[in-house]
């Protein structure tokens, strides 16, 4: 399959126009500050950039419009609407983010469950294309399935075309995070040696038609930790399983007097981090209820047993986990 695009000024006016229609009549606004790899802080003066979420009603649903500026210079980072009003952020129809100089960054569109859609595009800060990234779908039964991307085109730094159809090299990179990785693509699938950065640390893992083989971190200190696809990403496990763990939930759960007394239901969520050693912390109430719904679903969480840590690249990661607790007066 190929693709023919015309990647002109004339693209970058149209996606500025539709963004100038991103707006929203927002009710509500929340603001925070944030370094650079997106971590929150309370002091402006730590802080690399501004986000601000804009709640707006539509009937009995909520949508939030997330913009994000550079303290720097006040130019806007960011710019899409969420229906979840915190990270993880689940975009809906069409994302822009910016360079700190104003030039495009990204431009992305997502589905009414938050897939990746359509074509991609992803710039330099000189303006030059880097990468064009194409993201099938097909209406199967009244629901959206999602293909695998297809990379359509990618130019280095110096504007030289390495990768065109889904063959040839490729980079990724989240500049943020100090993350990225580059490699061979055969028919848009990994092949052979790819090497990559995540912070300090190195690695190498070699690919066989898109499946890991072997890799090894290299850290910092100079240790090397092997690992293969059974240990490159695995989320954390509660002991027994998610369903032991609702059943928990469900027998420990202390229903609050007041919230039955008016008939209180709906859903309390709960946000917590699995530590490297699989232990609960960072507790905090992200969906309330009212009437003490919250800081019920706060005390069951810590009483849960200690979990199987989460694993990246073969050791253990700290993993956040949003527990939704489903309440109504027949029972949790």
């Amino acid at each position: 399959m190929k693709y023919y695009l015309d990647f002109s000024t004339k693209l970058i006016c149209f996606f500025l126009l539709n963004l100038c229609g991103l707006s929203l009549s927002a009710q509500v606004t929340f603001t925070t500050y944030h370094r650079k790899d997106g971590e929150e802080t309370k002091t402006q003066d730590s802080a690399y950039f501004l986000r601000a979420v804009h709640v707006d009603i539509q009937g009995k649903d909520k949508v939030y419009r997330i913009e994000e500026y550079y303290l720097r210079n006040d130019s806007l980072k960011l710019n899409g609407i969420s229906e979840s009003g915190r990270p993880p952020f689940r975009f809906l129809g069409k994302k822009y983010e910016f360079h700190e100089n104003g030039t495009l960054k990204s431009f992305e569109k997502f589905s009414d469950d938050s897939n990746l859609i359509d074509s991609a595009f992803y710039l330099y800060p000189n303006n030059k294309l880097k990468m064009i990234v194409f993201y099938p779908s097909e209406l199967k039964k009244k629901k959206l399935l999602i293909k695998k991307p297809i990379y359509v085109v990618y130019y280095d730094s110096l504007n030289n075309k390495k990768l065109e159809n889904g063959n040839g090299f490729i980079s990724f990179s989240i500049d943020e995070k100090e993350e990225a990785e580059e490699g061979q693509l055969v028919n848009n699938l990994r092949e052979g040696e790819w090497r990559g950065k995540s912070g300090r640390d190195s690695f190498v893992e070699h690919y066989k038609e898109d499946k890991l083989l072997s890799g090894t971190k290299t850290k910092e200190n100079g240790t090397v930790i092997s690992y293969d696809s059974t240990t490159y990403k695995v989320q954390p496990e509660y002991p027994g399983g998610t369903k032991e763990m609702m059943y928990f939930v469900a027998r420990n759960y202390d229903y609050p007097k007041q919230a039955m007394m008016n008939g209180i239901s709906g859903t309390v969520e709960i946000e917590f981090i699995i530590n490297k050693q699989g232990r609960i912390e960072d507790v905090k109430l992200k969906n309330d209820l009212g009437f003490g719904t919250g800081e019920a679903g706060i005390q069951v969480v810590k009483k849960l047993r200690k979990w199987k840590p989460g694993m990246l690249r073969g050791e253990p990661v700290r993993v956040g986990y949003t527990l939704p607790i489903r309440l109504n007066l027949r029972g949790i």
